[in-house]
């Protein structure tokens, strides 16, 4: 199929390029497949569904209390096979609203665990808009992303600290190192848009991260086996256990306790360097 010309796409970018392009480049990077999360709405209708299950709960109460009565007759509260069939009916409706409920409630736990959208990826939304003169996809239809607050990230934010670092700088992550050319581009959008290999970042990090946990280990072993005095040695252990710590918070993905418990065990590996010099 012949493609326009980069001149008939700018005049008629909804024509061209419209929510076809849109989808393709939001599903291009996981970091990119930002929606609402609607909280106030989801909110309101877990007050309904709420509400709903307790207008039920209450008519079977009453339905229960007036089988329970003196004068109500030879009814059988204790069984469900041979119920009565208004109870029987009502217990069928609890049943399904119910279901309805804790569907709602399940799938809201699951909703808090998706991250707010980071500030840069709504930028590059936002710029994939501006490029086509904010007329690609109807102007109503993307005002969504005007709503930061209640903007979520598919993706779990399972990068490690320096990661984020390097996405969050324009120059680093933009590097042409980083650059891929496998993905299939309209020649109208080649000055746009650039495809980046999360491969390769994350690669880059992980060396930088051994390289510098190498250097941790094997630079104050040096430095310790120079030093004679006692004190001065724990002095350069205490140093080099802060140093880890943070550079440990800071570029790895760990929680406080698993921070402290390699530090620890980092602790431990210079003590013993210790012992066996004495």
């Amino acid at each position: 199929m012949e493609e326009p010309l980069p001149e008939e796409v700018q005049k008629q970018p909804w024509k061209y390029v419209g929510y076809r392009r849109y989808a393709e480049f939001i599903s291009s990077d996981s970091d990119l497949l930002i929606f609402r999360r609607f909280e106030t709405l989801n909110a309101r209708v877990g007050l309904l569904l709420q509400d709903k299950m307790s207008l039920l709960e209450q008519k079977l109460i009453n339905l229960d209390s007036e089988y329970s009565r003196k004068n109500a007759g030879p009814v059988n509260n204790g069984t469900l096979r041979d119920d009565m069939e208004d109870r029987e009916a009502l217990l069928n409706e609890v049943a399904y609203h119910l279901h309805k409920y804790n569907k709602f409630l399940i799938q809201q736990s699951q909703l808090r665990d998706y991250v707010r959208a980071p500030s840069r990826d709504v930028k590059s939304l936002r710029t994939w808009h501006a490029n086509h003169r904010e007329m690609a996809i109807d102007e109503n239809e993307h005002k969504y992303l005007e709503q930061n607050q209640d903007l979520i990230r598919l993706r779990s934010n399972d990068k490690t600290p320096l990661r984020n670092w390097i996405d969050s700088s324009l120059a680093l992550r933009t590097l042409s190192i980083w650059q891929k050319h496998s993905r299939a581009i309209p020649n109208y959008e080649m000055s746009n848009i650039s495809y980046y290999s999360n491969a390769s970042m994350n690669g880059f990090a992980s060396a930088v991260i051994a390289f510098v946990g190498a250097s941790l280990l094997v630079t104050p072993i040096w430095i310790l086996q120079a030093i004679k005095n006692l004190q001065s040695k724990l002095a350069v252990i205490t140093a080099f256990i802060l140093v880890f710590l943070l550079i440990l918070s800071f570029t790895m993905v760990s929680k406080p306790l698993e921070a402290l418990g390699v530090t620890a065990a980092y602790a431990a590996v210079l003590m013993v360097f210790i012992q066996v010099s004495l």
